[in-house]
């Protein structure tokens, strides 16, 4: 086949924009492929995020109340079992949320989106486990450039990844949640967010946050206002926030004791300790100085609903 003679060359600013790109992509790769499977010290079903306290749940039971969260996320989705529903998990890690979704709604269809290849193999293993590989399937990708056609997706969830989106609005992310779901679908978005971005740190909570992002692999946080508008913008209705830090803090809690008990596992078996896993464990604790500042970070619960899908606003700015 003969090459195309006209070539297509993009402008100096945007082949920065994907070094820039790349440069955080190969980051949080390293620090999944190192950390990744520390994972399981934190949750035995490979749980990457935080719980949801109800009354009733036992707070000392960390698997408990991060299995809730995963169905507090379902919830919000506003499924029926007894209809078929095509979902995608954005930023899904191993696919522990996927799992809790389709073991309760063993009629839908999962994809789950992660950029880490590792976090692939490790999902395929233990969705086969549960006998789930059909109803589920994890693929390497690019979660703001989906291989889905417009309008194909009744839900879809980011648990503790829209973080890793570009900007304070992550209206990258955003605007392809608007691409793939269909008018009426459901998002659904849990994560730490900025609530006074004009409010400034003081020394210590601003060497706390940075090194949390740094440890992480993040560029930085969200915020909360401008991810709003972003919903907004790219036409999204009944647009609730739930602040549900309170919620969220009796699991986060179990963060010094689960990083204590990790080193003296890692210590008694000999085992160095990884780069990658050491971030782990600082930004683990670190992130409790954050919670604190009630009046700058909240973890929040976002979702809503799909509107008309309006060409314009799928268009790049």
């Amino acid at each position: 086949m003969a090459s195309n003679p006209i070539a297509f060359v993009r402008p100096a600013e945007y082949v920065l924009d994907d070094a820039v790109q790349l440069s955080q992509t190969e980051g949080i790769i390293e620090f999944y492929d190192e950390a990744g499977v520390d994972y399981g010290h934190w949750s035995s079903g490979f749980n990457m995020h935080l719980g949801f306290y109800r009354r009733g749940l036992n707070p000392f039971d960390r698997e408990k109340m991060l299995e809730q969260m995963n169905l507090e996320v379902a919830a919000r989705l506003h499924l029926d079992a007894k209809d078929k529903a095509f979902l995608i998990d954005l930023g899904c890690g191993a696919g522990a949320i996927a799992r809790s979704v389709a073991r309760n709604y063993s009629k839908s269809i999962i994809k789950g989106v992660t950029n880490v290849p590792s976090q692939v193999k490790m999902a395929a293993k233990l969705n086969a486990l549960e006998n789930l590989q059909k109803q589920i399937e994890i693929f390497n990708g690019d979660y703001t450039a989906l291989p889905f056609e417009d309008g194909i997706a009744d839900g879809v969830w980011a648990v503790e990844s829209a973080c890793y989106a570009e900007g304070a609005a992550k209206e990258n992310l955003i605007r392809e949640m608007a691409r793939v779901l269909k008018t009426g679908g459901r998002f659904i978005v849990a994560d730490c967010f900025i609530k006074k971005p004009e409010k400034k740190l003081n020394f210590l909570i601003e060497r706390c946050y940075s090194a949390v992002c740094e440890s992480w692999a993040l560029t930085e946080m969200p915020v909360l206002d401008s991810f709003v508008a972003g919903l907004e913008r790219q036409g999204f209705r009944d647009i609730i926030v739930e602040d549900i830090s309170w919620r969220v803090a009796p699991s986060l809690a179990h963060a010094p004791f689960a990083v204590l008990s990790f080193v003296f596992k890692k210590l008694l078996a000999g085992e160095p300790m990884k780069r990658q896993s050491i971030n782990n464990l600082k930004a683990s604790l670190l992130a409790l100085a954050l919670g604190l500042n009630r009046t700058k970070f909240s973890y929040c619960l976002i979702s809503g609903t799909s509107g008309e899908r309006c060409l314009d606003s799928l268009v790049w700015g």
